[in-house]
């Protein structure tokens, strides 16, 4: 995304302009990328709906394969490829699962430090003029969290694993970024309540959910099954 290019046009043409697209998505030729709308509330002259039309798309780069370039979850998705193969029947490498998703959790940590969510571009007078769609965390969470959970149900190793993730990015997390992590618990929790775990693995489980409550609540519990 050039957002200088989409931030002057966008200006010129007073509208604003979302991109519906975040770096690393699927493009489909011929088909939107985004929308504008003009600010004064009138229909946009045809003039300015075709300035729109060939400057917005000039402003975005693209191409066959993703790269990490402005791509923020590029390096998520790779790792958590990983982690999947590594749980396909035809593998069955619970380890290799497992350190994907410590090397997960390090990169949430940094992540969640961030601006996560749509980027707003602004003119001098501070109004916004351009959206730029971008993960949020939640996003981020399910891409890390949702697949390992899956083919992982049956490994306690894994279930542990996810939910020492869910608590470090707690613990790295501010309070407003409760909410998603708190949501991915909950689908831990089911899976750890309807599988095939022995009782002993059930009760170790269930103290690192429970140390993720601590750390969403600002307290590191020591010893809660880790």
């Amino acid at each position: 995304m050039d957002e200088a290019a989409l931030l002057n046009t966008a200006i010129e043409t007073d509208s604003v302009v979302l991109i519906d697209r975040h770096p690393g998505s699927s493009l489909i030729a011929g088909t939107p990328l985004g929308a504008a709308w003009p600010r004064s509330g009138e229909p946009f002259s045809p003039d300015t709906r075709t300035r729109l039309a060939e400057e917005v798309p000039e402003a975005v780069r693209t191409g066959t394969e993703r790269t990490d370039l402005q791509d923020v979850a590029f390096g998520l998705r790779q790792l958590t490829d990983i982690a999947a193969k590594a749980l396909s029947p035809g593998v069955n490498d619970p380890t290799t699962a497992v350190h994907a998703l410590s090397h997960s959790s390090a990169l949430l940590c940094e992540m969640v430090r961030r601006d996560l969510g749509p980027r707003l571009l602004r003119d001098d007078h501070q109004r916004v003029r351009v959206v730029l769609r971008r993960p949020g965390l939640s996003d981020l969470l399910g891409l890390a969290v949702d697949q390992p959970l899956r083919y992982g149900a049956g490994e306690p190793a894994v279930l542990a694993r996810i939910a020492m993730l869910l608590r470090e990015v707690a613990w790295c997390g501010a309070p407003g970024q409760h909410p998603p992590i708190t949501a991915a618990l909950a689908r831990l929790r089911s899976v750890i309540d309807t599988g095939d775990l022995d009782a002993t693995e059930r009760r170790r489980l269930t103290g690192l959910t429970e140390s993720v409550d601590e750390a969403l609540a600002g307290r590191w519990a020591p010893g809660r099954g880790d």
